[in-house]
């Protein structure tokens, strides 16, 4: 194993995964990719609507979302100690589950592990998180859920 994809969004099985995630490495030697999503919403397909790219740019709210999720990159980064040298960090813009299964997919990564639930709807808290979920059954490579 030499690379380990952790997503994270600050909730408290996102920590776990990370802490899980730093075991790991120090047994096999492997780098982490922690990645952070920030939800871009689009409409549907089925509605038919071209809606264009949201412009981040343009966005009031785009910096702040920026800027917490590199903070929060950051702190997990520095969790690892002396072995944060092979940790690399990234934000991804788009719908959660997407863009991880498309990491996870699309590149040289092992596996992923990820929180079994995240901060996102209640409804959603109460069972297994709707992007593990997803994450969990369109993944081609091994996903290690953490409650």
């Amino acid at each position: 194993m030499n690379k380990i994809l952790i997503p994270v969004d600050g909730s408290e099985h996102s920590k776990r995964a990370v802490e899980e995630g730093r075991v790991l490495m120090e047994g096999f030697g492997c780098d982490i990719v922690l990645i952070s999503v920030i939800e871009v919403l689009t409409a549907p397909r089925r509605f038919n609507i071209a809606i264009p790219k949201p412009d981040r740019a343009q966005d009031p709210y785009a910096d702040k979302e920026t800027d917490a999720a590199l903070e929060l990159l950051k702190t997990y980064k520095e969790s690892f100690g002396d072995l944060k040298d092979r940790v690399s960090t990234q934000i991804l813009y788009g719908k959660a589950a997407d863009e991880i299964i498309k990491m996870l997919n699309e590149t040289e990564v092992d596996m992923a592990i990820m929180g079994s639930r995240g901060i996102g709807s209640p409804v959603y808290r109460n069972l297994l998180g709707s992007v593990a979920s997803k994450v969990l059954h369109h993944a081609e490579k091994p996903v290690l859920i953490i409650q």
